[in-house]
């Protein structure tokens, strides 16, 4: 699961990464067409009025009036070949538009009316308050020389010529209507060109330039200048837009198969909630959620193993112990109906017969119970099993007098030690034993060896031998294949369940005594964590 979570922020902080690359270049591409549009719309007057005043001259006199154009310029005015400019100008040209600018550059041009050439204002610096006055002072002092020479009443028709060059408003104005600042800036200088911001009478801030005119008391106006801050807002928004919406829809891709694998797993719980306690899910079109399915999947086996443990425990109690619980009635019954207290005692004693069975039905009920909860937090260790087996053989030659129980040269010699939790271990074997000695007919051999798999313990009996037939099933929970011996069939069923809580096998077969052989596979000392 960790690996889909790391493929996927991994996935994500692409995503992000792109988008940012992109709102990037989208914002570079609107800041550049905005710069284009501000200053084609401020200078591209400008520029037009320089080319006409190039178009009116004879050619062998253009340089001559080029010089004089510059001396009005603080920045290069110059005549540059078409097929000199940048292919973006080049384009913009050919496309039939007569001024054009390029931000590389910071450059505005013009076309002449031969086609094949164009006049350069610039190149600018950036289009800030600083640079903008000194920018703007060339074509502004072009503007006022043209209207001082003209006479008063010719002036309206100047004007008129003017405007049609320019985007912007261009009017002539009284020196005495300026507000303090640019007056006082003009009062510092003759045939100065001041660029000041109107006073402000809304949220909308407006640029506006002037230039005295010779009699010192006009003077020509040009302005508002365009602004980029009213595209500002708009241009925000749109390339959010087309940043966003990339990004959700390369995210909501990531998703969708992360989303499909857990639907999955989905399925498989609803199906488990509704009862189907074998749903579980398929790891293999699972992809990257393969270990979420593999623990989906543990647990799903556990619940259903615990439910099935109930289940078995319940008809235990619905059935196994309605035996024990019918000899106490009986003894009951004849114990009243006694006739003298030897009789009395005898019942007592078939009392407390069935009493001791059925406390011992009880314990061996529990111990199948809870087994399934401790084989989780086992504490393994590594065990010498020799001496283990060597005290149960004690133990069971005390309560079973008339078998011989008998310890293998291999398990005896070999200084065999298994990896193992000792009390499970203990009763393993102790279980081994006792149905190895109760079915016997009078030997019991317990041996072990070494093999690639582990450690393989073999319990041998001369006893009856179980059907091949049944040598699986005598590991199912209460199934006892004679009747008439001793508890409730759960002795190999816990052995089994101890086992596999190992890693080991456990199977049956043909003893060379005779009678049953158990085989314990068991991880050897150093195999199991």
């Amino acid at each position: 699961m960790t690996r889909l979570f790391i493929r996927f922020y991994v996935s994500v902080v692409i995503v992000l990464f792109l988008a940012w690359y992109i709102y990037g270049l989208v914002l570079q591409r609107r800041s550049d067409a905005d710069w284009a549009r501000v200053v084609e719309e401020a200078h591209g007057g400008g520029a037009r009025l320089v080319a006409r005043e190039l178009n009116a001259v004879l050619p062998e006199s253009r340089d001559q009036r080029l010089k004089k154009i510059n001396e009005k310029f603080d920045y290069l005015v110059d005549v540059v070949a078409l097929t000199d400019l940048p292919d973006p100008l080049q384009k913009r040209i050919s496309n039939g538009a007569d001024v054009a600018s390029f931000r590389a550059t910071g450059v505005v041009v013009a076309t002449l009316g031969n086609g094949s050439e164009v006049v350069q204002l610039g190149p600018f610096p950036d289009y800030t308050f600083l640079s903008v006055e000194n920018s703007i002072s060339g074509w502004m002092r072009l503007i006022a020389s043209k209207i001082d020479v003209a006479s008063p009443n010719e002036r309206a028709g100047i004007l008129n010529d003017l405007q049609q060059q320019f985007d912007i408003p261009i009017t002539i104005e009284k020196n005495a209507e300026l507000s303090d600042w640019p007056r006082q800036r003009i009062a510092e200088g003759a045939n100065a060109v001041v660029f000041a911001e109107e006073e402000q009478v809304s949220e909308q801030r407006n640029w506006f330039a002037v230039a005295t005119l010779a009699n010192k008391s006009d003077l020509v106006r040009v302005g508002p200048f365009p602004s980029f801050e009213e595209s500002e807002p708009k241009a925000a928004t749109t390339t959010l837009s087309l940043v966003l919406f990339p990004a959700a829809l390369a995210i909501a891709l990531l998703l969708r198969p992360m989303a499909r694998q857990l639907s999955h797993v989905e399925n498989a719980a609803k199906a488990i909630a509704a009862g189907d306690f074998s749903a579980r899910v398929d790891e293999r079109s699972i992809g990257e959620a393969k270990p979420l399915a593999s623990a989906f999947n543990n647990m799903a086996g556990r619940t259903e193993r615990l439910l099935r443990t109930q289940r078995e425990l319940l008809q235990a109690v619905s059935h196994e112990l309605r035996t024990p619980l019918a000899r106490m009635g009986f003894a009951i019954d004849l114990t009243r109906a006694a006739k003298s207290a030897q009789e009395r005692e005898e019942r007592l004693q078939s009392l407390e017969d069935a009493t001791e069975d059925l406390n011992a039905l009880v314990d061996e009920l529990l111990q199948y119970v809870r087994l399934e909860g401790s084989l989780l937090k086992l504490v393994i260790e590594d065990i010498e099993l020799f001496s283990v087996v060597e005290t149960l053989i004690n133990k069971y030659t005390l309560t079973m007098p008339t078998i011989d129980f008998e310890i293998g040269a291999g398990l005896r010699d070999g200084n065999i030690v298994v990896r193992a939790e000792r009390v499970s271990l203990a009763r393993v074997l102790s279980n081994l034993l006792a149905n190895a000695g109760r079915f016997s007919q009078g030997r019991v051999v317990v041996e072990a060896h070494r093999k690639q798999k582990g450690i393989v313990i073999t319990v041998d009996d001369d006893g009856p031998g179980i059907p091949a037939g049944d040598r699986e099933r005598v590991f199912e929970p209460f199934v006892r294949l004679n009747e008439a011996g001793n508890g409730v069939g759960l002795g190999l069923a816990l052995v089994r369940r101890i086992v596999r809580g190992h890693d080991g096998v456990v199977a049956v077969d043909t003893s060379p005594l005779g009678g049953c052989q158990v085989q314990v596979v068991w991880p050897e000392s150093g195999t199991l964590a």
